[in-house]
């Protein structure tokens, strides 16, 4: 009597692992499995520039086509974000703020939007947040690739006037940050 009970105490205990492992899935897939939300990583500053192709092509929500490459003589701040990622939303102001004092000085501020579901949900969280920096799509992470694989988001990529890679982010960027990692290579940049 007692070794059936025991019996479907497992069996029962199994077919909630199952579940569970079931339920994780379906969620992962939702919020997209390739990366991770970081909110601040170790050591999130890199500082050895390496050149990436910056010539791919995405569209905008409205189908406008742009490349990183077009805005060359310009820093360029490329940041991988989703709408369904928090710390990606609580830096979203910054990013605004740090486009709207320093797009005159040389400074372009590209997102980048990893939402699978493309200009359908990209482009009413575009309005919703106010975002007049430029926001491009990339539902196939073809962008991300392009960078070397993007393992977590938000990632912010610094480019100077060249076209080099002098810095990447792993995790939440503030405004100070955007100005520590940026302001430098204006200033080094304008002799």
């Amino acid at each position: 009597m007692e070794t059936k009970s025991r019996g479907s105490i497992i069996y029962v205990l199994a077919a909630i692992l199952i579940l569970a492992g079931l339920i994780s899935a379906i969620v992962g897939e939702m919020r997209s499995p390739e990366v991770a939300v970081i909110y601040d990583a170790d050591n999130p500053m890199s500082a050895n520039p390496y050149s990436v192709d910056l010539e791919f092509a995405l569209m905008d929500a409205d189908e406008n086509e742009f490349t990183i490459a077009q805005f060359e003589g310009q820093v360029r701040v490329v940041n991988f974000w989703a709408t369904w990622c928090p710390p990606c939303r609580d830096e979203i102001p910054d990013f605004q703020a740090f486009h709207e004092k320093y797009e005159d000085q040389g400074v372009k501020i590209i997102g980048i939007a990893l939402d699978e579901q493309g200009a359908e949900i990209v482009q009413p969280f575009v309005e919703e947040m106010n975002m007049t920096y430029l926001s491009l799509i990339d539902t196939t992470q073809k962008a991300a690739t392009e960078f070397g694989g993007i393992y977590g988001i938000p990632t912010t990529f610094i480019i100077d006037r060249e076209g080099m890679v002098r810095k990447k982010h792993v995790g939440y960027m503030s405004y100070e940050n955007l100005e520590s990692a940026v302001l430098p290579l204006l200033a080094n940049q304008a002799d």
